[in-house]
C-alpha cells in the first residue's frame, strides 16, 4: 500500500531519460544546421576555384542554410506583442558603424518583405567580403539572449565561433549578387577623400565603363557624408545612405 501523500516513486526515472533524449535531439539539430552551412560554403569555395562566377544561383544554397541557422529558435514574438523575423536581428547592425548602417538602409529599401531584406543584406555583405566580420560583431551574447529562445544554436559561444570560422573563407571570394537590384555597390570608404578616390578606382573595375563616373561620384559622396557624420559624432549617416540609394536607382547592372 502506498500512501496518497507519498510522491509517485517512478516519476524521476520516467522523466530523466526523456529529457536526455530531447537534449540529444536538440544537439543533433544544431549540428545538422552548422554542418549543412559548412558543406554549402565548401561547395561555393570549390565553384570559385573552378572559375565559376559567383552569382545568385551559386550562393542560393549557402544563403538559405545561413538563414535557416539565423531562424533557429528565433523569438518570433517580441515582448508578447510584435511578430518579428530574423531580419530584425540584422537591423541591429545599424549600430555597428556608419557603413553597416548604410547597408541596412539599402537592404531595407530593396526588399519588399523581411525575408527579401535579410537576403539583400547577406548579398551586400558577400559582395563586400565582410559577412564573417559583420556576423561576428553582430552576434553578441547579449543580443542573442534577447532574440533567441532556450536551445537556439546561436546562444552557445562555441556555436557562434564555429559559424564565424565557417564564413571566413568567403572573404577571399568575389561575388556579384543582386546586381539587378543595385546591390553591387562601390566600396564604402572610411571617411577621407583619398579613400574615396581609391574606392572609386576599385569600383571602376567592377562596373561598366559608362557607369564608372557615377560610381566614383557615389563613392566620393559617401566619403564626404561619412566624414561629416564622424565630425558631428553622428552614428548614422543619412546623407551616405541617400547617396548609395541614388546610385542603386541609376541603373547599376
Amino acid at each position: 500500500f502506498i500512501s496518497v501523500c507519498q510522491p509517485f516513486p517512478f516519476r524521476r526515472s520516467v522523466n530523466t531519460p526523456t529529457a536526455g533524449v530531447c537534449g540529444m535531439q536538440a544537439t543533433a539539430a544544431i549540428e545538422a544546421l552548422l554542418s549543412r552551412l559548412a558543406a554549402c560554403v565548401d561547395d561555393v569555395v570549390e565553384r570559385a576555384r573552378s572559375g565559376a562566377e559567383l552569382r545568385e544561383g551559386e550562393a542560393e544554397g549557402m544563403c538559405a542554410a545561413l538563414e535557416e541557422l539565423l531562424a533557429h529558435r528565433f523569438k518570433r514574438r517580441q515582448f508578447l506583442l510584435f511578430s518579428v523575423h530574423p531580419w530584425s536581428l540584422a537591423e541591429h547592425a545599424e549600430a555597428l558603424s556608419s557603413a553597416a548602417a548604410v547597408r541596412i538602409g539599402v537592404a531595407r529599401q530593396t526588399g519588399s518583405t523581411d525575408s527579401a531584406r535579410l537576403r539583400a543584406w547577406l548579398y551586400l555583405l558577400l559582395n563586400r567580403r565582410e559577412l564573417a566580420a559583420e556576423v561576428d560583431a553582430l552576434l553578441t551574447p547579449e543580443l542573442c539572449s534577447l532574440m533567441y529562445t532556450r536551445g537556439a544554436a546561436l546562444l552557445g559561444s562555441a556555436e557562434r565561433d564555429r559559424l564565424v570560422r565557417t564564413l571566413k573563407p568567403l572573404a577571399a571570394l568575389r561575388f556579384r549578387l543582386g546586381a539587378s537590384a543595385g546591390l553591387c555597390l562601390p566600396e564604402q570608404p572610411s571617411g577621407s577623400l583619398e579613400d574615396a578616390r581609391l574606392s572609386a578606382a576599385a569600383c571602376a573595375a567592377d562596373v561598366p565603363t559608362a557607369d564608372a563616373a557615377l560610381a566614383a561620384a557615389a563613392a566620393a559622396a559617401v566619403a564626404r557624408a561619412e566624414a561629416a557624420a564622424h565630425a558631428d559624432d553622428l552614428g548614422d549617416s543619412a546623407v551616405a545612405r541617400a547617396a548609395l540609394l541614388s546610385y542603386e536607382t541609376r541603373g547599376q547592372t
